[in-house]
Protein backbone atom coordinates (compact mmCIF):
# COMPACT_ATOMS: atom_id res chain seq x y z
CA UNK A 1 0.00 0.00 0.00
CA UNK A 2 0.37 3.52 -0.45
CA UNK A 3 1.28 3.89 3.82
CA UNK A 4 3.19 0.55 3.88
CA UNK A 5 6.66 -0.09 6.02
CA UNK A 6 8.45 -2.37 6.09
CA UNK A 7 10.04 -3.42 9.46
CA UNK A 8 12.43 -6.22 10.71
CA UNK A 9 12.46 -7.85 14.04
CA UNK A 10 14.82 -10.95 15.80
CA UNK A 11 12.88 -13.37 17.32
CA UNK A 12 15.06 -12.65 20.34
CA UNK A 13 13.50 -9.26 20.55
CA UNK A 14 17.11 -7.20 20.37
CA UNK A 15 16.37 -4.18 18.14
CA UNK A 16 18.35 -1.58 16.61
CA UNK A 17 22.20 -1.31 16.55
CA UNK A 18 24.13 -3.43 19.57
CA UNK A 19 24.36 -1.75 22.14
CA UNK A 20 22.75 1.94 21.34
CA UNK A 21 20.96 3.55 23.97
CA UNK A 22 22.93 1.33 26.68
CA UNK A 23 23.73 3.85 29.07
CA UNK A 24 27.47 3.21 29.50
CA UNK A 25 30.53 5.03 29.28
CA UNK A 26 31.60 3.04 25.98
CA UNK A 27 28.08 3.27 24.59
CA UNK A 28 26.65 6.56 25.56
CA UNK A 29 30.22 8.33 23.87
CA UNK A 30 29.06 6.17 20.26
CA UNK A 31 25.73 7.49 20.48
CA UNK A 32 26.91 10.58 20.63
CA UNK A 33 29.09 10.23 17.48
CA UNK A 34 26.30 8.72 15.79
CA UNK A 35 24.13 10.87 16.44
CA UNK A 36 26.32 13.66 15.44
CA UNK A 37 27.01 12.18 11.92
CA UNK A 38 23.02 11.29 11.48
CA UNK A 39 22.01 15.16 12.58
CA UNK A 40 24.54 16.20 9.73
CA UNK A 41 23.29 17.79 6.53
CA UNK A 42 24.75 16.35 3.62
CA UNK A 43 24.73 17.32 -0.05
CA UNK A 44 25.65 14.03 -1.67
CA UNK A 45 22.26 12.29 -2.08
CA UNK A 46 23.65 9.04 -0.93
CA UNK A 47 24.98 10.13 2.46
CA UNK A 48 21.54 11.56 2.40
CA UNK A 49 19.34 8.61 1.91
CA UNK A 50 21.42 6.80 4.36
CA UNK A 51 21.14 9.18 7.21
CA UNK A 52 17.79 9.12 6.71
CA UNK A 53 16.86 5.61 6.37
CA UNK A 54 19.45 4.89 9.40
CA UNK A 55 17.07 7.77 11.44
CA UNK A 56 13.94 5.98 10.51
CA UNK A 57 15.52 2.68 12.03
CA UNK A 58 16.43 4.01 14.89
CA UNK A 59 13.58 5.94 15.61
CA UNK A 60 11.28 2.88 14.83
CA UNK A 61 13.91 0.42 16.71
CA UNK A 62 12.90 2.42 20.21
CA UNK A 63 9.24 2.73 19.08
CA UNK A 64 9.00 -0.95 18.44
CA UNK A 65 10.66 -1.87 21.78
CA UNK A 66 8.48 0.87 24.10
CA UNK A 67 5.54 -0.59 22.47
CA UNK A 68 6.69 -4.47 23.29
CA UNK A 69 7.46 -3.94 26.98
CA UNK A 70 3.84 -2.57 27.33
CA UNK A 71 2.28 -6.35 26.39
CA UNK A 72 1.71 -8.27 29.67
CA UNK A 73 3.05 -11.85 29.02
CA UNK A 74 1.27 -14.90 27.57
CA UNK A 75 0.11 -17.67 29.41
CA UNK A 76 0.41 -19.70 26.61
CA UNK A 77 4.04 -21.63 27.32
CA UNK A 78 5.84 -21.34 24.12
CA UNK A 79 8.84 -24.04 22.59
CA UNK A 80 12.62 -23.10 22.45
CA UNK A 81 12.45 -23.44 18.99
CA UNK A 82 13.27 -21.07 15.97
CA UNK A 83 9.16 -21.30 14.23
CA UNK A 84 7.54 -20.80 17.91
CA UNK A 85 10.50 -18.56 18.57
CA UNK A 86 9.39 -16.18 15.52
CA UNK A 87 5.74 -16.94 16.28
CA UNK A 88 5.46 -15.57 19.91
CA UNK A 89 7.51 -12.45 18.81
CA UNK A 90 4.97 -12.41 16.02
CA UNK A 91 1.76 -12.51 18.59
CA UNK A 92 3.71 -9.71 20.63
CA UNK A 93 4.03 -7.14 17.85
CA UNK A 94 0.19 -8.18 17.16
CA UNK A 95 -0.16 -7.39 20.95
CA UNK A 96 0.94 -3.69 20.44
CA UNK A 97 -1.19 -3.43 17.40
CA UNK A 98 -3.20 -0.12 19.09
CA UNK A 99 -0.03 1.43 20.52
CA UNK A 100 1.95 0.89 16.89
CA UNK A 101 -1.26 2.09 15.19
CA UNK A 102 -1.19 -0.69 12.93
CA UNK A 103 -4.33 -1.45 11.00
CA UNK A 104 -2.91 -4.21 8.25
CA UNK A 105 0.11 -6.60 8.67
CA UNK A 106 1.59 -8.74 6.90
CA UNK A 107 4.38 -11.38 8.91
CA UNK A 108 6.83 -13.29 6.48
CA UNK A 109 8.33 -16.18 8.90
CA UNK A 110 11.05 -18.48 7.38
CA UNK A 111 10.84 -22.33 8.66
CA UNK A 112 13.55 -23.88 6.05
CA UNK A 113 15.16 -27.64 6.30
CA UNK A 114 12.33 -28.82 3.99
CA UNK A 115 14.60 -29.71 0.88
CA UNK A 116 14.22 -33.57 1.73
CA UNK A 117 16.11 -35.09 -1.49
CA UNK A 118 17.20 -37.73 1.75
CA UNK A 119 15.41 -39.91 4.31
CA UNK A 120 12.24 -38.28 4.15
CA UNK A 121 10.68 -40.01 6.85
CA UNK A 122 13.01 -39.54 9.33
CA UNK A 123 13.39 -35.95 8.37
CA UNK A 124 9.25 -35.50 8.37
CA UNK A 125 9.12 -37.09 11.55
CA UNK A 126 11.54 -35.26 13.39
CA UNK A 127 9.77 -31.26 11.57
CA UNK A 128 6.22 -31.92 12.15
CA UNK A 129 5.97 -32.05 15.41
CA UNK A 130 7.57 -28.63 15.72
CA UNK A 131 5.32 -27.20 13.21
CA UNK A 132 2.57 -28.92 14.88
CA UNK A 133 3.69 -27.45 18.23
CA UNK A 134 4.24 -23.94 16.90
CA UNK A 135 0.95 -23.43 15.36
CA UNK A 136 -1.00 -24.50 18.21
CA UNK A 137 1.00 -21.99 20.48
CA UNK A 138 0.37 -19.15 18.04
CA UNK A 139 -2.81 -20.12 17.62
CA UNK A 140 -3.62 -20.03 21.71
CA UNK A 141 -1.57 -16.42 21.87
CA UNK A 142 -3.94 -15.17 19.70
CA UNK A 143 -6.85 -16.22 21.71
CA UNK A 144 -5.51 -14.76 24.32
CA UNK A 145 -5.39 -11.77 22.31
CA UNK A 146 -8.60 -11.79 20.93
CA UNK A 147 -7.89 -11.51 17.61
CA UNK A 148 -7.91 -15.31 16.50
CA UNK A 149 -10.35 -14.43 13.75
CA UNK A 150 -8.27 -11.66 12.60
CA UNK A 151 -5.77 -13.72 11.95
CA UNK A 152 -4.80 -15.85 9.17
CA UNK A 153 -1.79 -17.88 9.12
CA UNK A 154 -0.59 -19.75 6.13
CA UNK A 155 2.17 -22.15 4.43
CA UNK A 156 4.07 -20.88 1.31
CA UNK A 157 6.68 -22.96 -0.50
CA UNK A 158 8.53 -22.65 -3.61
CA UNK A 159 8.23 -26.68 -4.93
CA UNK A 160 6.35 -29.70 -4.27
CA UNK A 161 8.01 -33.23 -3.94
CA UNK A 162 8.11 -35.78 -6.16
CA UNK A 163 6.46 -39.39 -5.58
CA UNK A 164 8.98 -41.77 -6.97
CA UNK A 165 12.08 -42.20 -4.02
CA UNK A 166 15.97 -40.67 -5.82
CA UNK A 167 17.22 -43.34 -4.02
CA UNK A 168 16.65 -42.35 -0.10
CA UNK A 169 13.74 -39.51 -0.28
CA UNK A 170 12.10 -37.66 -2.55
CA UNK A 171 13.21 -34.49 -5.48
CA UNK A 172 12.06 -31.13 -6.31
CA UNK A 173 8.64 -31.35 -8.18
CA UNK A 174 5.36 -28.98 -9.38
CA UNK A 175 2.39 -29.90 -6.92
CA UNK A 176 1.90 -29.88 -3.16
CA UNK A 177 -0.02 -28.77 -0.31
CA UNK A 178 -0.34 -25.86 1.59
CA UNK A 179 -2.11 -25.18 5.58
CA UNK A 180 -3.79 -22.59 6.28
CA UNK A 181 -5.09 -21.79 10.14
CA UNK A 182 -7.42 -19.50 11.55
CA UNK A 183 -10.52 -18.58 12.97
CA UNK A 184 -11.91 -17.06 9.39
CA UNK A 185 -11.07 -20.57 7.94
CA UNK A 186 -13.51 -22.51 6.73
CA UNK A 187 -11.50 -25.28 8.66
CA UNK A 188 -11.20 -29.22 8.71
CA UNK A 189 -11.52 -30.07 5.07
CA UNK A 190 -9.02 -30.70 2.27
CA UNK A 191 -9.38 -27.84 -0.89
CA UNK A 192 -8.52 -28.81 -4.33
CA UNK A 193 -8.66 -32.25 -6.21
CA UNK A 194 -6.74 -35.19 -5.02
CA UNK A 195 -5.21 -36.38 -7.96
CA UNK A 196 -5.10 -40.32 -8.11
CA UNK A 197 -1.22 -41.51 -6.54
CA UNK A 198 -1.22 -44.02 -9.15
CA UNK A 199 2.60 -43.67 -11.20
CA UNK A 200 1.96 -42.44 -14.56
CA UNK A 201 -1.05 -41.22 -13.97
CA UNK A 202 -2.56 -38.24 -16.13
CA UNK A 203 -1.60 -35.80 -13.62
CA UNK A 204 1.70 -37.37 -13.46
CA UNK A 205 4.97 -36.57 -15.39
CA UNK A 206 8.18 -38.14 -15.48
CA UNK A 207 10.40 -38.66 -12.40
CA UNK A 208 6.82 -39.03 -10.44
CA UNK A 209 6.07 -35.20 -10.54
CA UNK A 210 1.99 -34.25 -10.19
CA UNK A 211 0.11 -31.50 -12.11
CA UNK A 212 -0.98 -28.96 -9.42
CA UNK A 213 -4.93 -29.15 -9.35
CA UNK A 214 -5.28 -26.22 -7.94
CA UNK A 215 -2.83 -22.90 -9.27
CA UNK A 216 -1.10 -21.06 -6.67
CA UNK A 217 -2.80 -17.85 -8.00
CA UNK A 218 -6.47 -18.97 -7.02
CA UNK A 219 -4.73 -19.69 -3.54
CA UNK A 220 -3.30 -15.85 -2.85
CA UNK A 221 -6.50 -14.46 -4.65
CA UNK A 222 -8.49 -15.85 -2.00
CA UNK A 223 -5.88 -14.69 0.71
CA UNK A 224 -6.06 -11.02 -0.60
CA UNK A 225 -9.48 -10.53 -1.01
CA UNK A 226 -10.39 -11.71 2.64
CA UNK A 227 -7.43 -9.45 3.40
CA UNK A 228 -9.56 -6.59 1.82
CA UNK A 229 -8.13 -6.67 -1.98
CA UNK A 230 -11.40 -5.74 -3.85
CA UNK A 231 -12.28 -7.78 -7.37
CA UNK A 232 -11.68 -4.85 -9.42
CA UNK A 233 -8.05 -5.32 -8.54
CA UNK A 234 -7.76 -8.64 -7.97
CA UNK A 235 -7.15 -9.79 -11.94
CA UNK A 236 -4.63 -6.98 -11.84
CA UNK A 237 -2.42 -8.49 -9.14
CA UNK A 238 -2.83 -11.67 -10.27
CA UNK A 239 -2.88 -11.52 -14.24
CA UNK A 240 -3.44 -15.24 -15.25
CA UNK A 241 -5.87 -15.66 -12.33
CA UNK A 242 -8.76 -15.70 -15.19
CA UNK A 243 -7.38 -18.83 -16.79
CA UNK A 244 -8.52 -20.27 -13.16
CA UNK A 245 -11.17 -18.07 -12.44
CA UNK A 246 -13.42 -15.96 -13.34
CA UNK A 247 -15.99 -15.52 -10.57
CA UNK A 248 -17.14 -13.14 -8.05
CA UNK A 249 -16.37 -14.70 -4.64
CA UNK A 250 -13.76 -16.37 -2.83
CA UNK A 251 -11.69 -18.62 -5.91
CA UNK A 252 -11.07 -21.65 -3.91
CA UNK A 253 -13.58 -21.28 -0.45
CA UNK A 254 -11.16 -22.05 2.37
CA UNK A 255 -12.14 -18.10 4.02
CA UNK A 256 -14.85 -17.47 5.20
CA UNK A 257 -16.65 -14.46 2.68
CA UNK A 258 -18.23 -12.67 5.84
CA UNK A 259 -14.98 -12.97 8.98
Amino acid sequence: GETSSVFSIKPTGDFGLNGYGIDNNYNTIRDEAINSILERDYADIYKKTYTNTMKKSLEGNLEMEEALNDVAPFSTQFSDHDLSTQLKMIAKVIGARDTLGFERQTFFVNFTGWDHHDEILESQQEKLPMLDAALAEFMSALEELGVSDDVTTFTISDFGRTLTSNGDGSDHAWGGNAMVMGGSVNGGAIYGDAPSLELDSELMLPRGVLIPTTSSSEYFAELAKWFGVSQSDIHEIFPDLSNFYTGTGYPVGFMNQNP
